[in-house]
């Protein structure tokens, strides 16, 4: 009986094969957002890179570069990116599949322009956001991520010229798949 339990558990750790120390990876990703805005409405493709420490398997730190490219209406285009900071709480389900939540502060800049006459600016802010997503191991090293991540941008009235109306709020929403190497 004894030995039985002692092979189940030696088993059990073998099996599972799911990394439980300390480990540091690098990613990169492709996605579409779409912004959300009285006056934005578009799709547009974005590109990430993302540094992540995890401390075990269940809580880490992930810092990041977002290319959000262009988004614009008639009379206003903005070209943003940003950097951020979350913490991810990882669930894994088996040694080959796990789901995550993350948090944390993005910090952005967008170039803006203003065709109909030739006027740009530089606008930056920080906002909180969130996301979640799924992992799903590959190979020992690689892991394929798929992730939604909602981020706000805004911009005051009194920041703009007096084209602008209103204040800019933009809710962006972020779907992206990354490929994940951990070291």
């Amino acid at each position: 009986m004894i030995s039985s339990v002692a092979a189940a558990q030696t088993d059990s750790e073998e099996g599972s094969n799911w990394r439980l120390h300390p480990e540091f990876s690098l990613g990169a990703g492709y996605g579409l957002t779409k912004l959300k805005d009285n006056e934005f409405k578009e799709d547009e493709a974005a590109k990430k890179i993302f540094a992540l420490v995890k401390f075990n398997e269940y809580i880490g730190v992930e810092a990041a570069y977002i290319d959000f490219d262009k988004a614009g209406n008639d009379v206003l285009t903005l070209d943003a990116d940003g950097k951020s900071l979350a913490v991810i709480l990882e669930a894994p389900i088996n040694q080959y599949f796990s789901l995550y939540a993350k948090g944390g502060q993005l910090w952005w800049d967008a170039d803006a322009s203003i065709a109909a006459i030739n006027a740009s600016d530089n606008y930056d802010g920080s906002e909180a956001f969130w996301g979640g997503g799924a992992k799903f191991r590959l190979s020992d090293n690689l892991d394929l991520r798929v992730e939604y991540e909602r981020f706000d941008f805004n911009i005051s009235r009194d920041e703009f010229d007096v084209l602008q109306q209103d204040d800019i709020g933009m809710d962006v929403d972020f779907a992206s798949v990354s490929l994940q190497f951990t070291f």
